[in-house]
């Protein structure tokens, strides 16, 4: 066989293999960021209303999680951190409606850090996770030991499914369980809110990334043309939609818990004034 023959290139193939990998690293990922932004940003809404101290007496830890994960991806990317608050107490400060925040800048016109734009804007995202992983390693290690089993041969049927939340609450004891709830509700309302800055900023790296991800998929085109590289992103990435997955489903019970504490408060103040 000749060498041209062998390194000849399907574009249609092509074509599709560079859309799936751009569905999985930059699609995938920003529609997570997305709908985790729109839960978590109308939990922390309503609390703010409640009582305003609320987005930082209860958001405070995932608050912090988020500002440091910036930072972490920051020094991963060779961004230098010129400035950083990982908690604004003072929600009063005219100059300053965050509730923290992370700074940098970095040398334009280098592929790498410029890349590290949209991965520094997703980090609150891979970070809380990560610490909700951590949580559940600590206090419920059975469940731990069942998300990674599915994530490893994900089954999307019921039956596959429910163990991941009724383990949680059949095997682990009720102190670690309320602990749990308590530490993971707080990382969803206050970690999983990514602001305008946050996307602003990952344009740059969505760019840069879509150009290197259609210079590798075409070289592994050409040592595989069927799939371009995308099964061996499916297998890397699947555990990470699972417990995005799974993120999602705690932040809406966050959401559903504090909408229902909320309207028995407001249903007690009407009441009480009645």
């Amino acid at each position: 066989m000749s060498l041209s023959n062998t390194l000849t290139i399907d574009w249609q193939q092509l074509l599709i293999a560079i859309m799936r990998n751009c569905a999985l690293l930059i699609l995938m990922p920003l529609g997570f960021a997305a709908l985790l932004t729109v839960i978590n940003r109308s939990t922390k809404t309503r609390l703010a209303r409640w009582w305003p101290r609320s987005q930082i007496v209860i958001g405070g830890l995932g608050t912090i999680i988020h500002e440091l994960s910036h930072a972490l991806f920051c020094l991963i990317f060779n961004h230098q951190i010129t400035d950083m608050q990982l908690l604004n107490r003072n929600l009063n400060d005219p100059n300053d409606h965050s509730l923290g925040h992370v700074e940098h800048r970095y040398r334009s016109g280098r592929l790498w850090p410029t890349i590290g734009n949209f991965w520094i804007g997703l980090a609150p995202i891979l970070g809380c996770s990560a610490a909700i992983l951590g949580l559940t390693w600590l206090l419920a290690r059975n469940t731990f030991q069942t998300w990674l089993t599915f994530a490893g041969e994900p089954t999307w049927q019921w039956q596959a499914i429910k163990p991941l939340f009724s383990q949680l609450l059949m095997t682990t004891k009720p102190s670690f369980l309320f602990i749990w709830l308590i530490l993971c509700g707080m990382i969803a309302i206050g970690g999983f809110d990514l602001s305008k800055a946050d996307y602003k900023g990952m344009i740059p790296g969505i760019i840069a990334t879509l150009i290197v991800i259609i210079g590798a998929t075409f070289i592994a085109s050409l040592f595989n043309p069927t799939t371009g590289g995308s099964s061996w992103l499916l297998t890397i990435l699947t555990p990470l939609m699972v417990i995005l997955t799974i993120v999602v489903l705690l932040s809406l019970i966050s959401w559903l818990i504090v909408a229902a504490l909320l309207k028995l408060t407001q249903r007690s103040r009407y009441h009480a004034r009645h």
